[in-house]
């Protein structure tokens, strides 16, 4: 003997119309979040613009090793931007960045231009450079001895 229930068996699952909802919600949530993140934790940007340029100056250091010749990355404050080498693309930094760059005086190009020389030895000009936010601030420090770049707090 079977016993039927009619009320069950139009709530076995979800309908189309409640996924369909829910995936647009997720939807939202997903493309809300990079923005949410920026706002909730805004040093974020700053320490990573400044990974991004330590990152560049080991770059330079390796290739100078490397291909036993002198490398360079050249940063531009004013435009916020930096580059590796001459003929590289430049690399746009966060706008809302203020940059300082301290270099040999022999590295300057012009008032807002200056580069960071690394030789095949492994040495390098050296110099520093601070990325500003708000009140915070990363320094970014390539020794001239060893050639080595770190991020200061």
């Amino acid at each position: 003997m079977a016993i039927f229930r009619r009320g069950l068996a139009g709530r076995a699952g979800f309908t189309l119309i409640e996924l369909l909802v829910v995936l647009v919600i997720m939807g939202l949530l997903v493309s809300l979040g990079p923005i949410a993140f920026h706002k909730v934790l805004p040093g974020v940007a700053l320490k990573s613009s400044a990974r991004e340029i330590m990152a560049a100056f080991h770059e330079a250091r390796s290739i100078a090793i490397r291909d036993n010749r002198e490398a360079f990355v050249i940063i531009d404050v004013d435009a916020r931007a930096y580059r590796l080498g001459e003929g590289a693309p430049v690399q746009e930094l966060d706008p809302g960045l203020e940059l300082k760059l301290v270099a040999a005086a022999s590295e300057q190009i012009d008032d807002s231009q200056g580069r960071i020389r690394f030789y095949p030895d492994g040495t390098s000009t050296g110099g520093r450079l601070t990325l500003k936010q708000n009140e915070r601030k990363y320094d970014v420090v390539v020794d001239w001895i060893t050639g080595r770049a770190e991020l200061r707090e």
